[in-house]
């Protein structure tokens, strides 16, 4: 039995004309870091607060560590949150903050409350800051303290909602290495809620796909970035271009020419080839041809819209090659950045 368990979950909020979760499934291993993903307003959030108890389902189970814990005020769940805002106290200092839920609850002695906030502030790379007010604090550092003050409860599992949205792109991937280095040091099973896809390949262990209410996927986030299982996926998962296709085995013909894509599964028949911006290559000396609409320059790439056999196309292209708008780009498509999904008649 998995560590954690939702089996059958479902929630429609009052006045909603659809349930937000329905026939939700998912299971996380001790330990591990899983990530749900979706965009926004799927229920990801939703799925964490009935998992702590801020939300009661309509139907369904959450189990944890073999225990069901659906009748359990949240106080009693064994969970702790950190939520996107550190929600810290702003009259307390680091270590009175870490230390709260401890305190307030008298479950350890004085000398030993000292020792455990001691060794957060250095686990969390806040030594010699435990007397600062959190006013004192970066953005970062406030949700630090918010991490140490989770796992002060010592919960056998960890949410965190959207736990880096707040953050400036250099403190955000400092802290998700932080807490990456804190899973591992600690072995904390961590359930976490984002919409950036690139936050979560960089997190997760597994990827849970969160899709009209259920996870249509989980999986290790490579098989998402290669491998989309659905139309859905392959959109959500940055896989900006699809031409409508034939597959025949590993064999995929469109409009673009004939592709040999190994690994190609499903059934035969008529679908879409999906190839992912980063397919381009031999640039200047390639067999397609396509006029370029617009130019969008990305630092070290360029992202270049143009028209190619009738079809749209979006590619990412070194900067070291320049095209303007009107000019022709020949290039070739990498079949391993193709892959193709059968029609889905709901999309």
């Amino acid at each position: 039995m998995s560590y954690l368990q939702l089996i059958g979950v479902a929630k429609t909020y009052k006045g909603a004309s659809a349930p937000v979760l329905k026939d939700f499934d998912l299971s996380v291993e001790k330990g591990e870091i899983l990530v749900i993903l979706g965009a926004s307003g799927c229920g990801k959030t939703t799925a964490l607060k009935i998992v702590s108890g801020l939300e009661r389902q309509e139907a369904g189970h959450v189990i944890l560590d073999g225990r069901t814990i659906d009748s359990l005020n949240p106080e009693k769940r064994s969970t702790a949150m950190v939520f996107q805002k550190s929600l810290l106290f702003r009259n307390m200092t680091v270590a009175e903050n870490i230390s709260f839920a401890p305190r307030l609850n008298r479950a350890m002695s004085k000398t030993e409350l000292r020792r455990k906030t001691e060794e957060m502030l250095a686990l969390l790379r806040l030594e010699g800051m435990g007397g600062k007010r959190v006013t004192e604090l970066s953005g970062g550092q406030e949700q630090r303290v918010s991490l140490g003050r989770a796992l002060m409860t010592e919960p056998k599992l960890l949410l965190l909602d959207e736990p880096l949205s707040a953050l400036d792109t250099h403190l955000k991937w400092a802290l998700l290495a932080h807490i990456k280095e804190l899973n591992r040091k600690l072995g904390a099973t961590m359930l976490y809620v984002t919409h950036d896809q690139k936050e979560a390949a960089a997190a997760a262990d597994r990827v849970a796909f969160l899709h009209g209410g259920a996870v249509t996927r989980c999986a290790k986030p490579y098989e998402f970035y290669s491998r989309p299982a659905s139309q859905a996926e392959a959109d959500f998962f940055g896989w900006e271009n699809r031409v409508p296709a034939e597959k025949e085995g590993t064999r995929v013909r469109c409009v673009l020419g004939s592709f040999e894509i190994d690994g190609a599964k499903g059934k035969d028949g008529g679908g879409w080839l999906y190839i992912r911006p980063e397919a381009t290559e031999n640039i200047g000396g390639g067999r397609l041809r396509g006029v370029v609409s617009s130019v969008m320059p990305q630092g070290m790439e360029t992202v270049y819209e143009l028209l190619c056999e009738g079809m749209r196309l979006k590619l990412a292209v070194s900067a070291r090659h320049a095209f303007a708008a009107g000019e022709t780009m020949t290039f070739d498509l990498n079949p391993q950045m193709m892959w193709p999904v059968a029609s889905d008649p709901n999309e």
